[in-house]
């Protein structure tokens, strides 16, 4: 736990130290006054595109927890309200931590992370990072002038090698045979069967080849929208940005930040967002300015997803009251 707290609070600090660093760099008044420029309406279009982002995100989901070997019966409208409050977890954790981890808690009966839950995430997670290494691999050498930098290909890169050997490590039917015993080393071998259902409940899913290329399909629309959703971010402040560059950059921005290094990506999507949009002209204040202002929809949704967390805490608190009540 001491340790997990330590990891939280150094997220934290190299958050807080990024921020000031940027912020030093760049001229607060002329950050102010680009905010100051903003169009509501573009700006709401733009929101409205994001909660669109996360209706897909929803359906991908969806997709993959019906197709479990013993689905949970739940609706797509229930994946959405978890998915809303799994943002709000996220916007105090780092971000891929926090939303899977609000995910498989809000989702499991009674809170209990269960094995078929736990596989849906993880697959769901790993088709995401799948679709979003393809775009950037894809924006790379569309736009390999604008993002010639070596530790950016060698961070997708990496990436890439990594899902990979994830993929043939989870979706190989022969590893758990024959690697069976490294599940009984010890520390690993007290949670031996509960990696034994996610891993059978992961190969039941792999399974499904029709499953996991519309799951892909639903993930690259999820991700297209997303992109309009920030350049309507862009339009709102006045900016005439070529819409090329938001699809040439952002996936390999949203693939960075996929390192949970900060609490909510906080510092890196401003100092990522700054680096790549000055490469075509952008002001570094207006680049960040955007930033700023694509987070303000996480934290908007993830506000969403508090209310609705709020509310059915009140709901059971309500009813456990309610039922003592009546037993008494």
């Amino acid at each position: 736990m001491k340790k997990r707290n330590l990891g939280l609070f150094i997220r934290l600090g190299l958050s807080v130290i990024l921020l000031v660093v940027l912020f030093i760099i760049i001229d607060w008044q002329e950050l102010l006054t680009a905010l100051a420029k903003i169009q509501i309406s573009e700006y709401l279009i733009g929101l409205l595109l994001y909660l669109g982002v996360m209706a897909f995100w929803s359906l991908r989901w969806y997709l993959l927890i019906r197709a479990t070997d013993n689905p949970l019966p739940v609706s797509l409208r229930r994946v959405f309200r978890t998915i809303l409050i799994s943002v709000f977890y996220s916007n105090f954790l780092p971000t891929v931590v926090g939303t899977d981890m609000g995910r498989l808690y809000e989702l499991s009966p009674d809170h209990k992370p269960t094995a078929a839950v736990a596989s849906t995430v993880l697959l769901d997670r790993l088709i995401g990072l799948a679709s979003l290494v393809l775009m950037a691999v894809v924006a790379l050498l569309v736009g390999y002038h604008y993002a010639n930098k070596q530790g950016i290909i060698l961070t997708i890169g990496f990436l890439v090698v990594a899902l990979v050997v994830c993929w043939v490590l989870f979706f190989n039917e022969n590893f758990i045979r024959r690697f069976r015993w490294l599940l009984t080393l010890p520390v690993i071998n007290r949670g031996e069967q509960s990696l034994v259902r996610l891993y059978q409940a992961l190969a039941f899913l792999q399974r499904q080849p029709k499953l996991i290329g519309l799951a892909v399909i639903v993930s690259l629309f999820m991700q297209s929208l997303e992109v309009f959703a920030v350049a309507f971010i862009a339009r709102s402040l006045g900016m005439q940005i070529d819409l090329f560059y938001f699809f040439v950059f952002l996936p390999i921005i949203w693939v960075i930040m996929t390192v949970p290094i900060t609490i909510s990506g906080l510092g890196v999507r401003e100092s990522v967002f700054a680096f790549f949009f000055t490469q075509v002209g952008v002001a570094a204040v207006d680049a960040v300015a955007i930033s700023l202002l694509y987070y303000s929809f996480r934290v908007t949704v993830g506000l969403m997803g508090g209310l609705i967390l709020l509310r059915h805490t009140v709901q059971d608190y309500l009813h456990t009251m309610l039922k003592k009540k009546v037993m008494t």
